[in-house]
């Protein structure tokens, strides 16, 4: 086999080449985005991967790679959101005092709990549809995705 049937895009091998690398670049990127939940350093290198393979990418693979950039996105607010929220219920009842308001610490980590299980529930939901064929959400989702 020659190096230039890998390469050139009229020849049968390297076009089925790229896309295995595609497709297998986005499953890469949800494997790295599902691992988040046990080491949060891979959802950086999962976001960059998608990044620079969303360049490149066609049809359904640019549709997945686009939903994981803007779940990262996602993430990154809820993250921020959480530590601003956390941070106003230490102000208003800081941790050593006792009293009724300490309940208000449960607030934030009841949201941060709550999206990581939406954000769990997302992944598993656009890995289905990216092993089936379809794009990251249901048909009566689509405009979330878009």
């Amino acid at each position: 086999m020659l190096l230039s049937e890998f390469s050139s895009p009229s020849g049968g091998m390297g076009r089925d080449l790229g896309r295995d690398i595609g497709r297998g670049g986005v499953l890469l990127v949800y494997a790295l985005y599902i691992a988040r939940f046990f080491t949060a350093i891979s959802l950086l290198g999962g976001v960059i991967l998608a990044y620079l393979l969303r360049r490149s990418s066609v049809g359904v693979e640019r549709i997945h790679l686009n939903w994981l950039v803007r779940l990262f996105w996602y993430d990154v607010a809820f993250i921020i959101g959480s530590a601003a929220l956390f941070l106003a219920c230490f102000l208003t009842e800081p941790p050593g005092s006792s009293g009724p308001g300490q309940l208000f610490f449960l607030l934030p980590i009841g949201v941060f709990l709550l999206w990581n299980i939406v954000l769990l529930v997302a992944l598993l939901v656009g890995l289905r549809g990216f092993l089936a064929g379809r794009g990251p959400l249901p048909d009566r989702f689509r405009g979330l995705a878009e």
